[in-house]
């Protein structure tokens, strides 16, 4: 099973780490920023269902509270998937990384540096470019404002926008980590030859499409898709598409398996 970070918070209902054992061929299910393993259960059920192990870790930070992420940095939330992917190899014979946003981002990292271990990779609503501006707006604010409101989660279907488990409130020192960690994800892309399904959503208000273009114009993968879906919002797996993400993803892995 995937470790629970330490934490003085406790866990929030629906935020636990979990792995469905199913056939030899694994998925490891990286969960986005303020969010939490919840957000990747239905896909793994999906999977599972189907022959495919798929689990999903909790990064570092996530899934108790907002004061909890506060501190934490990209290789926290590097470690935490690292250790994951140790766990994944082994239990299953070959293993393909599935990220969502932050997750994404962690899913290309990690490729670039532990190809040899990684059957293929998906990267949804996956972010690459942070402007320089807001970088130094977050650095600026670190003092006198240490959290930021999120207005809204950006997810179209309003029952699973309830629904969902994570933050409201991101930490500001954690939001520049992860934008200082773009540019390490954006160094690496050209290391990665391994299979790649990339998937955005046209009404993502959250990682604008130029992302997931600049990802997959860069990737050094011959063998690499991009979907573009119509409906749905930023968290792909729970909205609107989620049934068309869904039959991708397993349409991938066992077309590589």
């Amino acid at each position: 099973m995937f470790e629970i970070p330490e934490s003085n918070y406790p866990l929030l209902p629906g935020a636990e780490p979990f792995i469905y054992e199913a056939g030899p061929v694994g998925c490891l299910l990286v969960h986005g920023f303020t969010s939490s393993a919840h957000e990747m259960r239905d896909l793994a059920r999906f999977l599972a269902d189907r022959g495919i192990t798929a689990g999903a870790p909790l990064l570092a930070g996530h899934g108790t509270a907002p004061e909890d992420l506060q501190g934490k940095t990209w290789q926290d939330w590097y470690g935490s998937v690292d250790r994951a992917l140790d766990v994944m190899l082994a239990r299953c014979s070959r293993v393909y990384m599935v990220g969502l946003s932050l997750g994404g981002a962690l899913t290309l990292y990690t490729a670039s540096k532990r190809g040899a271990d990684i059957a293929g990779l998906v990267a949804m609503s996956a972010p690459i470019y942070v402007p320089s501006p807001v970088t130094y707006l977050l650095r600026g604010i670190q003092g006198p404002l240490p959290f930021l409101n999120k207005p809204y989660r950006d997810i179209d279907d309003p029952e699973a926008r309830q629904q969902l488990v994570g933050y409201m409130r991101s930490p500001v020192d954690a939001t520049a980590s992860l934008v200082d960690f773009l540019a390490h994800v954006r160094a690496g892309l050209p290391k990665i030859h391994m299979p790649a399904l990339v998937i955005y959503s046209r009404h993502d208000h959250v990682v604008p499409s130029v992302s997931s273009h600049h990802i997959y114009s860069r990737l050094a993968s011959h063998d690499k898709r991009m979907i573009a879906l119509h409906r749905g919002f930023h968290v792909v797996t729970v909205d609107y598409n989620k049934q068309r993400v869904f039959d991708e993803i397993e349409a991938f892995v066992k077309r590589e398996a």
